[in-house]
């Protein structure tokens, strides 16, 4: 059996909260976009993809490895971004930031180590940012460049990174359901 998998830090109430507000005020531009449900915001580290159930073991391995020398940090979560660039919206996300690069770290590391599972490396450069929507079409595209330049400035909270999950993402036709696999703690 197969379960599509990704590696995540799960955010606070207290931020998804925040974030869900500003989706609200997103939303009224009525533009055609995809959003994440408030209760599914996270910060993906690791987009692995459909894997065998059999290989989890070694994905928790992986998981355990790549945190085991990394104490809990902070990261900064604020300031509205979009792929490629605001302009050309294509996918809405709010930055994220760490001073001592530990999301880089850890991402090395599992990118490492998936790798040695047999699955191809990333090519671009880890980039923190939580997703907030995917665009559909252009309908009132230019509605919400100028609701997304407004919130480029903006700031949702700091959270405290305890954790790394290691979570199952289910595609339904109301969309994606996530479940934890498996939480590893930092040292």
């Amino acid at each position: 059996m197969t379960i599509r998998a990704f590696i995540a830090i799960e955010i606070d109430n207290g931020i998804k909260d925040r974030l869900s507000e500003y989706l609200r005020q997103l939303k009224k531009t009525d533009a055609d976009v995809k959003w994440v449900a408030p209760e599914y915001i996270h910060l993906t580290l690791k987009f692995i993809g459909y894997i065998e159930e059999e290989t989890l073991v070694s994905l928790n391995k992986i998981v355990s490895d790549a945190v085991s020398c990394l104490g809990p940090f902070s990261i900064s979560i604020g300031n509205i971004g979009a792929f490629p660039n605001l302009k050309k919206p294509r996918v809405v996300f709010v930055c994220v930031q760490d001073e001592g690069d530990n999301l880089s770290k850890i991402y090395e590391k599992l990118d490492k180590g998936i790798e040695e599972l047999g699955m191809k490396r990333e090519s671009k450069k880890y980039v923190g940012h939580i997703t907030l929507g995917r665009i559909k079409s252009q309908k009132n595209i230019s509605k919400l460049r100028n609701a997304l330049s407004s919130g480029t400035e903006c700031y949702f909270g700091l959270e405290k990174v305890s954790s790394i999950s290691l979570m199952q993402s289910k595609l339904t036709p109301t969309g994606p359901i996530y479940t934890r696999l498996n939480n590893f703690m930092l040292n």
